[in-house]
């Protein structure tokens, strides 16, 4: 079966020939032109009845010790990077959230200490480094003032799914959807944004899609380094086919960003004018038992909470929490992996937010 394109251009033919391969087989695909539509379609090479193009997603090759260096140096200076080298913070794999901790306050010396501390918890639970185009803090101006943000970088939440098994992108997506697809799926046409859609596939065959939309009436962060409305849509369709494909494997309520178009902030300045004190974490306190740590945010008796159905509408009155939510502070993918008693559980989460 043959995969049309909707217009006659001959640059995204080139583009997706090269990308894509056989949905079915994986084998190569030839373009070919139909002269009775006047349109470029692209088929498989060795079984043309095969039906759709898929395009499979490649982690990013993993750079030597010479060249991070070399793009530290580029990105955040080369006194930065003396400094990291200096403190011996790891400028790659896994982080405490200590070590988050140091390096985001490095990088981020006017974020507060609660933004701070958030996204250094998000380092430690999902593997992520600041350092390496994942994970990022950014300001944005409210009524209020300037207030902060953590977004993700697509590339990492990319590199996430990846550690779940690989997968492909299918239909040439992710891309705005046709009005054909929004009637079907949403049943009316939305004039006043723009609607995108991705269709991701395993090699085991398990198939999602999702869909995403920007305002028109908005603008996008980074708009003035070339990002764009349709992009945030495409990153968004992206992030919720993610969560439909692999759940609860990312984090919950937080924005996904093109890291292309965010800019990290100068800390040159910061590094030579502040004394080294400065930077330092202060000392974690010892190890205290649950009840110790829970008791500022208590707001039941644990004692109270004897099953999971009390547990959840516990977390939910108390914190907000909804269920994806309360599993990812659980760790869990469902209630039957909870190993602790309810009320335990409860505790657990009341010190995390006491700390928060």
């Amino acid at each position: 079966m043959a995969y049309y394109l909707n217009s006659d251009d001959r640059a995204l033919l080139d583009k997706l020939l090269h990308t894509n391969q056989c949905k079915e087989c994986g084998g190569k695909l030839e373009a070919l032109y139909n002269l009775k539509k006047h349109l470029p379609y692209l088929q498989c090479k060795d079984y043309p009845e095969h039906e759709g193009i898929i395009k499979e997603y490649h982690e990013p090759r993993e750079l030597n010790i010479p060249t991070k260096r070399r793009e530290m140096e580029e990105k955040y200076g080369e006194k930065t990077a003396a400094v990291l080298e200096q403190r011996r913070l790891p400028t790659s794999g896994a982080l405490t959230k200590s070590q988050a901790m140091d390096i985001l306050k490095l990088v981020y010396p006017e974020v507060p200490d609660n933004q701070i501390i958030r996204t250094a918890i998000l380092c430690k639970d999902f593997g992520l480094h600041p350092l390496l185009k994942e994970i990022y803090i950014i300001p944005f101006e409210t009524k209020k003032g300037k207030q902060w943000t953590t977004v993700l970088g697509i590339n990492a939440t990319r590199k996430m799914m990846a550690r779940y098994g690989s997968f492909s992108y299918a239909d040439n997506t992710p891309r705005v959807m046709t009005e054909e697809e929004q009637k079907t799926i949403f049943g009316e046409v939305q004039t006043d944004r723009i609607v995108a859609i991705t269709k991701l596939r395993t090699k085991g065959g398990l198939e999602a899609q999702g869909y995403g939309h920007y305002l028109l009436k908005d603008m996008p962060y980074g708009i003035d380094k070339g990002n764009t409305k349709a992009n945030m849509a495409f990153i968004r369709s992206e992030r919720q086919a993610f969560s439909r494909l692999f759940p609860d494997t990312i984090p919950q309520d937080v924005e996904v960003i093109d890291e292309a178009y965010i800019d990290v902030p100068n800390v040159e300045e910061s590094i030579v004018t502040e004394p080294e004190s400065s930077l330092e974490i202060p000392p974690e306190p010892p190890e205290s038992t649950p009840a110790e740590k829970s008791n500022a945010a208590l707001k039941r008796d644990p004692a109270t909470i004897k099953t999971i159905e009390q547990l959840a509408r516990a977390l939910k009155e108390d914190f907000g929490l909804s269920y994806k939510e309360q599993y990812a502070a659980l760790n869990i993918k469902s209630w039957s992996d909870l190993a602790i008693t309810p009320a335990e559980a409860y505790q657990q989460i009341a010190a995390v937010r006491s700390t928060s």
